[in-house]
């Protein structure tokens, strides 16, 4: 086995872990919301961290769930121009957007990444319900980001690697 298959391997299986984990994060919001919404009405007073609580798991669960949902073509995608062209064409118009879509990742993750590291530097909290280091909030960002740029990349070789002869209509 080569180590370029193992490697493939490995971030198949840190790619489908994010998913996994994003699942439960869902999950374990309605648990959390369904809590808050039981001890609202049984008690008159809910469990106030919820809230933010909730606002930090949709964010994660988001961010680990987005390179699985591109690598499974599961996010919306408008076709109205694409569907309507030759599938040669509607392959290079496919492999430009990648392209773009990991660039645009990767000005994401670079900036998010300075951001994070200043806010690291500079010690800086987030006051709320809870009081975290600013850059553990914002690191997910870049986290997300550098997994985007290589799903993007990926799907770039996938849309260059398709035969020709059955792209054409």
């Amino acid at each position: 086995m080569s180590s370029q298959h193992i490697v493939g391997q490995a971030y198949n299986a840190v790619v489908t872990g994010l998913a996994i984990i994003s699942g439960a994060i869902f999950g374990l919001m309605a648990v959390f919301i369904g809590a808050d919404v039981l001890m609202r009405n049984v008690t008159g007073a809910g469990l106030a961290w919820v809230i933010e609580l909730m606002e930090y798991a949709i964010y994660v669960a988001t961010v680990f769930a987005a390179p699985w949902v591109l690598r499974e073509g599961a996010h919306v995608s408008v076709d109205i121009i694409t569907s309507t062209l030759p599938r040669g064409a509607a392959r290079w118009v496919g492999v430009v957007a990648a392209l773009l879509g990991s660039v645009i990742c990767f000005i994401v993750f670079y900036y998010s990444a300075l951001a994070t590291w200043r806010a690291f530097e500079r010690g800086s909290l987030v006051y709320k319900s809870f009081t975290v280091p600013e850059w553990l909030v914002t690191f997910f960002v870049p986290f997300g980001m550098f997994f985007m740029v290589i799903e993007f990349l990926l799907l770039v070789k996938a849309r260059l690697g398709r035969n020709a002869v059955t792209d054409s209509r």
